[in-house]
């Protein structure tokens, strides 16, 4: 094998790593020959993503590439590769990257203010995304990025104008923003003059806020070259007014495409067919795409026949909305992909979709939940990745089984075995599996010969209300789970899961709601739980980084190597 892949050019090579991320890279390559080593080792475009990522991957490309060898970098502190920027530190400084272009940070432990401070040292990075749920420090100095994106964690609010105040973007094109003023934005359009894509959240919690969008461009006179926005506007509780919107649109004359999204309190004209076709007649004569979801103060109208004049069908612009005409979303961009059992698709009559068309409201729903015996559905949902089961009875005919990747049970009327035969049986995609109730009452002869080596991936958030019930190896029906999410209420728990799950590469654990006051009594050290993994693995094993939150609710991150690389790290 090796000397046929000694035929291939190094450029051939190099065109199939372009479409891989470096660790899949090294893990299909490395070691085979010197002629693939000396293409892997002189190869300088990697991509490296860390996010969710084994650690022993982590460890292979940590050791394989240089600094100088990287193009795209993406860090991740979340549960599943805890301390993973710190570690990273300790092995690399961010200065090193000389050629790095693209960055990302997903929830950093700390504020990431080791890092920010070094940035303006790559000067060929042009991209850098901070994904968030804390404030972030003050960024005195960055490079001349091209895109620049923060996104906060859903229900997260914090000013964000302090950390980013002191940015210069004169070279910047693509920028979002998360919670951000319209002050702030003012000074970046001052600045950003080839500014071309925004994608900007406001939240209008003070009555000036609401007043400088409305006067957003009061003082402008360059025209804007924006060519892409999408816009999310928040009232705060205050209605939102048609002609706020239209002050901070109608000077965007070079639009092209318009993302429009108003999650509640939406004056009632924003569903008025007529004043849009005059609006964007009038001042988006170039608008190409538009896409909007619109709830508005009061419902009960149906107003969908006016959005079937040419103004929108020639445009291909299709508009659909619930039974209760209680929101207006163009389709397909907005079709929802959540559909209860008991729900009723979007009807005919609902959308201006043509019908040969109206499929799409099946083929995008990707989570389905059966929730109730008694709906009948008329089609097929063909495409659900993600299956959630509440009630006695699931209706093969509604939901193509075979395709769906993650299982959620929350209903006590399935007996184990009866889970674990229809996975079995129908379900051989799924590698995610979610337990969501009381401990059940397991039959042991049943399960006895029984085991699913498919998922790889357990998640039992009722696992700490089993105490005072007998003790049940879950790895005996699960042996090749690498990935544990799993409530505990004591120290023992953790103990005997790690012996349990000896595949483990990451885990979860953590006390649930009910158990708050054993958080004092588990008290855990890092000689402890190596002796634990040491254990699990039957060698002694130093290769693993843990985090420890104790500061409401315990919980334990743990990130597994399988050999004695890269360890030394923990966190609380």
């Amino acid at each position: 094998m090796s000397l046929l892949l000694e035929r291939i050019p190094i450029e051939i090579f190099h065109l199939i790593f372009d479409y891989f991320w470096a660790h899949e890279i090294l893990h299909s390559f490395n070691n085979i020959s010197n002629y693939l080593d000396s293409i892997l080792s002189n190869y300088n475009h990697y991509l490296i993503n860390f996010e969710s990522i084994r650690k022993s991957h982590f460890d292979l490309v940590c050791r394989s590439i240089r600094p100088e060898q990287v193009i795209t970098l993406i860090l991740s502190d979340k549960i599943e590769t805890p301390n993973q920027s710190q570690l990273f530190q300790s092995l690399f400084s961010i200065e090193q990257f000389t050629h790095l272009r693209a960055l990302k940070f997903i929830g950093l432990d700390d504020d990431g203010e080791s890092f920010f401070s070094s940035l303006y040292k790559i000067p060929k990075l042009l991209s850098l995304q901070i994904d968030t749920s804390r404030k972030i420090p003050l960024i005195k100095r960055l490079p001349s990025l091209e895109t620049f994106i923060i996104n906060i964690q859903s229900g997260m609010h914090f000013d964000l104008d302090p950390s980013i105040s002191m940015i210069q973007f004169k070279q910047l094109r693509h920028l979002t923003l998360s919670n951000c003023s319209c002050r702030q934005l003012q000074k970046i359009f001052d600045q950003a003059v080839q500014l071309t894509s925004l994608k900007i959240s406001f939240t209008f919690l003070v009555s000036d806020e609401l007043h400088a969008f409305v006067n957003f461009h009061q003082e402008k006179i360059r025209l804007s070259a924006l060519i892409s926005l999408n816009l999310f506007v928040n009232g705060g509780g205050r209605t939102m007014m048609r002609s706020y919107v239209e002050r901070f649109l109608a000077p965007l004359q070079r639009l092209r495409r318009l993302e429009l999204v108003i999650p509640y309190g939406a004056e009632n004209s924003f569903l008025d067919a007529d004043q849009w076709e005059r609006f964007l007649s009038n001042h988006l004569p170039r608008l190409s795409t538009f896409n909007f979801n619109i709830t508005p103060c009061s419902s009960g109208t149906n107003v969908i026949d006016q959005y079937r004049r040419p103004f929108w069908l020639n445009r291909h612009w299709y508009v659909a909305c619930d039974e209760t005409h209680s929101y207006l979303f163009t389709v397909p961009y907005f079709a929802s992909t959540l559909m209860n059992h008991s729900s009723v698709p979007v009807s005919s009559n609902c959308t201006t979709l043509p019908i040969e068309q109206q499929h799409i409201f099946y083929d995008c729903v990707t989570d389905f939940t059966f929730d109730s015996d008694g709906c009948k559905l008329s089609s097929r949902y063909n495409y659900v990745k993600k299956l959630f089961l509440r009630c006695s009875y699931i209706e093969d005919s509604v939901v193509d089984l075979s395709q769906v990747q993650t299982f959620i049970v929350s209903t006590t009327e399935w007996s184990l075995y009866k889970i674990i035969t229809l996975i079995k049986e129908a379900m051989p995609a799924v590698n995610c599996l979610t337990l969501d109730y009381a401990y059940p009452r397991v039959s042991y002869q049943c399960l006895e010969n029984i085991s699913l080596k498919q998922v790889k991936k357990l998640c039992l958030p009722e696992y700490g209300k089993s105490e005072g019930i007998k003790p049940f190896n879950w790895s005996q029906l699960f042996p090749c789970v690498e990935r544990l999410h799993i409530s505990i209420n004591s120290k023992s728990h953790i103990k005997c899961l790690l012996n349990q799950f000896r595949n483990l590469m990451s885990g979860y654990f953590y006390v649930g709601f009910g158990h708050q006051d054993r958080n004092k009594s588990i008290q855990i050290t890092r000689s402890w739980l190596q002796k634990q993994i040491s254990c699990s693995k039957g060698k002694i094993t130093k290769n693993f980084t843990y985090r420890i939150d104790n500061q409401f609710s315990f919980s334990l991150c743990l990130w597994i190597g399988e050999n004695n690389e890269i360890s030394e790290n923990s966190y609380y």
